[in-house]
C-alpha cells in the first residue's frame, strides 16, 4: 500500500507518461516501417523546444492538490490539455452532476440523521417552532425577487404549485416573506397545509417579523409541526418519525436544478451574481471563505485508522469531528479572501495561469446567456452555455486588449469551471428549501443551535459534521467518475502495449504468461469508498502491474523448472525503461515542434532492436555450475563449461 499519497500520484503520473510515450512512439515506428521511408533529421533546438512547452499545463498543476486535482492531472497526462480534453471533462462532470440529482436525496437524509444524532426510529412531537430566515437563507436568495432578471435564474424555473412534485419551494418561501403573518394554509395563499409526497400534512408556516419567544425582530418563519395522520379512518396517529418526515418532504422538491447549478458555477468562478447584485464586501468575504472551506473539505481523505492529507500528513481520526483548527482562516486564506473581494467589488477577475492579469467582468452578457438558453432535464444546453460563456469572455475586446491569448483564456476558463463544479453542486444544495427541514428537526428535537451565527462560513463551522460528510460524498462522486475513466484508459493502454510485446520473437509465450497471471491472480481494482485516497491511488497503481514483471533471485527449483516459459529479453520493455530514464533526466520524449516523430526515441529503439537481434542470432552463454552429490559421493564436485 502507498504510504505517501502525493508520491503515489507522482509514480502514477510517471507510469502513465512512459507508457503513453511508448505507445505513441511505437505507432510512429510502425508507420515509418510500413511506409519504408527514411526519416530525415530536422534542425532541433532544445532550448526552443523547452520554451514552447505548454505553460498552461504546468500552471494547472498546483503544488498542493487534493485527490480530484491529482486525478485531473492524470487525465491531462493521458489526453493532453487542449479543447478536446476540456470538452470531454465538462461533459463527463455534467453527467456526474446529473446522477447526483437522484443520489443526493439519499445522501442528504442519511447525513442529516447522523448530524441530528438520531436513528431511523427517532420521533418528534407536534409543536410550534421559530426559524430565523437568515439561518436558512445563506446566499441571501430570499432578498431577491423571483420576477427580476437575477431572480429568474436564481430560483426554480416553474411557478410554485402546492399539489405538484417537484415544487418550487424557494419561491414559496419568498412569497411568505412578502405576505407577513399569513399562514400557508390561509385561503388567500395556498389553502392547505404543506403536504408531503405521501399527501400527509407535514406543517403549516408563515413569516413573522418578530419572534415572540425572544423579541428578536430580524425576520422568522413560524412553523406548526403536525402529527402524522392516521393510516385508517378513525385510527390512531402513528409516531412522527424524523426519517419519515425528511423523506416525505425532500421528495416534494428538486434539491437542485441544472440552471441554478450553472448560476452557482459562474458565480464560483467569475463572481457574476455578486457583481450584478452589488453585494457588500462582508457578503463577498463570507462567500469566498465558504468556497475555501468547501475546497478544504474536498481535500480530506477518509482512509482506515486516520485521515491522510494528500501530502501524507496525518489528520484527525475519521470518526472524530474535525477540529476547530481545520476551520480556522490562515494568513494566506485572508490574503485570498481580500484579493477576491477587492476584485468583485471592482468588477474584475484574475487567474493564476494568466499571470493574475485583472480582466473586467460585465455580468449582463453572461446573465443573458444563462437566462435565454434552454437547459433540459437530460442536461442538454448546460455545456453549450458554458462554451458560449468561455468563448464570449475569451474574445471580449476588453480582455484581449489586456491578455491577447484567447485560446489560453478559454482553456483557463474551462478548467476553472471543471474544477469548481463540485463546489457549485454544494452551493446549489444548501438553499433555503433544503435547509428548512434540517432546522425544523433541530428545533423539534431540542438540539441547541445558535441562530445568531449568520452566514455561509458560520453555517459550515456550526454544522461541521454534516458539511464534512455531505461535501466529501459529493466530491467522491466526481472522484469515482475520473477513476473509472482512468481505469478504462489505462487498461486499454496497457493491453495495447502487451499486444505489441506479443509481436516480439517470444511474444506468444509472453501472452501465455499474461493469461496465466490473470487467471492465477485476477487484478481487480476495487474501491469501496472514493473518499479513501490511498484506496484510489493504490487501485490505479495496480493497473500498471498488468504488464508482468519477472525478476530473478534465489528461485526454488520447482519454480525454476518453469523457466523455459520465460520470454527472454524484449526490446519493447527496454524501450519503455529507456523512456522512463530519459524523462527522469528531463530529456524531451514527445514529438518534435513540427509534429514529426522524436528522432532520439527512434534511434534508441533501433539500437535496442539491433542488440536484441544480435543476441538471438549470435549470442552464447558461458557459465559454471556446481552440485552436491549424494552421501556416497559427498566429496565429489563437478565444474563444467557451457558454450
Amino acid at each position: 500500500m502507498a504510504t505517501d499519497i502525493s508520491n503515489s500520484y507522482d509514480k502514477a503520473n510517471e507510469n502513465l507518461a512512459k507508457l503513453r510515450t511508448f505507445s505513441e512512439s511505437k505507432n510512429a515506428i510502425n508507420e515509418a516501417l510500413k511506409k519504408g521511408e527514411n526519416i530525415s533529421t530536422p534542425s532541433f533546438d532544445f532550448s526552443t523546444f523547452q520554451e514552447n512547452q505548454s505553460e498552461l499545463e504546468s500552471k494547472i498543476k498546483k503544488k498542493v492538490q487534493n485527490q480530484l486535482d491529482q486525478l485531473l492531472n492524470l487525465v491531462l497526462a493521458n489526453k493532453g490539455s487542449g479543447n478536446s480534453t476540456t470538452d470531454y471533462l465538462k461533459s463527463t462532470f455534467l453527467t456526474t452532476a446529473k446522477s447526483l440529482r437522484t443520489k443526493i436525496l439519499e445522501i442528504l437524509v442519511e447525513e442529516i440523521i447522523k448530524a441530528l444524532g438520531c436513528d431511523l426510529e427517532q420521533t418528534y412531537d407536534a409543536q410550534k417552532i421559530y426559524i430565523k430566515v437568515s439561518s436558512i437563507d445563506l446566499f441571501k436568495l430570499l432578498q431577491t425577487n423571483p420576477a427580476t432578471t437575477a431572480g429568474k435564474f436564481l430560483y426554480e424555473p416553474s411557478a410554485f404549485d402546492p399539489n405538484s412534485s417537484p415544487r418550487s419551494t424557494n419561491k414559496m418561501l419568498y412569497n411568505l416573506t412578502q405576505n407577513p403573518n399569513i399562514f400557508y394554509s390561509n385561503p388567500s395563499l395556498y389553502g392547505q397545509n404543506y403536504l408531503g409526497v405521501s399527501y400527509a400534512g407535514l406543517f403549516d408556516i408563515r413569516f413573522v417579523q418578530i419572534n415572540p419567544n425572544n423579541g428578536n425582530a430580524e425576520g422568522w418563519y413560524e412553523i406548526d409541526l403536525l402529527n402524522r395522520p392516521p393510516v385508517t379512518l378513525g385510527g390512531t396517529n402513528p409516531p412522527n418519525k424524523v426519517s419519515q418526515f425528511l423523506v416525505d418532504y425532500y421528495n416534494t422538491i428538486s434539491i437542485f436544478e441544472l440552471k441554478t447549478l450553472l448560476t452557482s458555477l459562474v458565480e464560483a468562478v467569475l463572481g457574476v451574481v455578486s457583481i450584478k447584485l452589488r453585494f457588500a464586501q462582508g457578503t463577498v468575504d463570507d462567500s469566498t471563505k465558504f468556497g475555501l472551506l468547501i475546497q478544504r473539505i474536498l481535500g480530506l481523505c477518509f482512509d482506515e485508522e486516520n485521515e491522510i492529507s494528500v501530502g501524507g500528513n496525518v489528520k484527525t481520526p475519521e470518526l472524530d469531528d474535525t477540529t476547530d483548527t481545520f476551520f480556522e482562516i490562515t494568513n494566506l486564506d485572508t490574503s485570498i479572501i481580500e484579493q477576491r473581494s477587492s476584485e468583485i467589488i471592482r468588477g474584475v477577475v484574475s487567474f493564476e495561469s494568466c499571470n493574475y492579469v485583472e480582466l473586467p467582468v460585465n455580468p449582463d452578457p453572461i446573465i443573458d446567456i444563462i437566462e435565454n438558453i434552454e437547459i433540459r432535464e437530460d442536461g442538454e444546453g448546460f455545456t453549450k452555455a458554458l462554451n458560449k460563456i468561455s468563448i464570449a469572455l475569451a474574445n471580449d475586446p476588453s480582455w484581449s486588449a489586456t491578455f491577447p491569448y484567447p485560446d489560453q483564456l478559454k482553456i483557463t476558463l474551462d478548467f476553472s469551471f471543471i474544477k469548481k463544479l463540485p463546489q457549485a453542486v454544494v452551493s446549489s444544495v444548501i438553499s433555503p428549501k433544503t435547509l428548512l427541514p434540517f432546522l425544523m428537526m433541530i428545533k423539534a428535537l431540542g438540539i441547541p443551535y445558535n441562530e445568531n451565527l449568520n452566514g455561509l462560513s458560520s453555517f459550515v463551522s456550526q454544522n461541521r459534521q454534516l458539511m464534512k460528510n455531505l461535501v466529501s460524498r459529493i466530491g467522491a462522486e466526481f472522484v469515482k467518475t475520473l477513476f473509472e475513466d482512468l481505469k478504462r484508459e489505462i487498461r486499454v493502454l496497457v493491453r495495447q502495449i502487451i499486444l505489441d510485446i506479443v509481436k516480439d520473437d517470444q511474444g506468444t509465450i509472453y501472452l501465455m504468461i499474461e493469461r496465466l497471471v490473470n487467471l492465477a491472480k485476477k487484478i481487480i481494482s476495487i474501491v469501496d469508498d472514493y473518499r479513501k485516497c490511498k484506496s484510489v491511488i493504490d487501485a490505479i497503481l495496480q493497473l500498471f502491474n498488468l504488464i508482468p514483471r519477472i525478476s530473478f533471485g534465489q528461485i526454488p527449483l520447482p519454480i525454476l523448472k518453469f523457466s523455459e516459459f520465460l520470454p527472454g529479453m524484449s526490446p519493447n520493455r527496454e524501450f519503455i525503461e529507456g523512456i522512463a530514464q530519459f524523462q527522469k533526466l528531463g530529456i524531451p520524449t514527445g514529438p518534435l515542434p513540427d509534429g514529426s516523430p522524436n528522432i532520439m526515441l527512434l534511434h534508441m529503439y533501433g539500437t535496442m532492436k539491433a542488440i536484441d537481434t544480435e543476441i538471438k542470432v549470435n549470442g552464447k552463454i558461458q557459465g559454471t555450475f556446481t552440485f552436491t552429490a549424494p552421501p556416497i559421493v559427498r566429496n565429489l564436485r563437478i565444474t563444467g563449461k557451457l558454450t
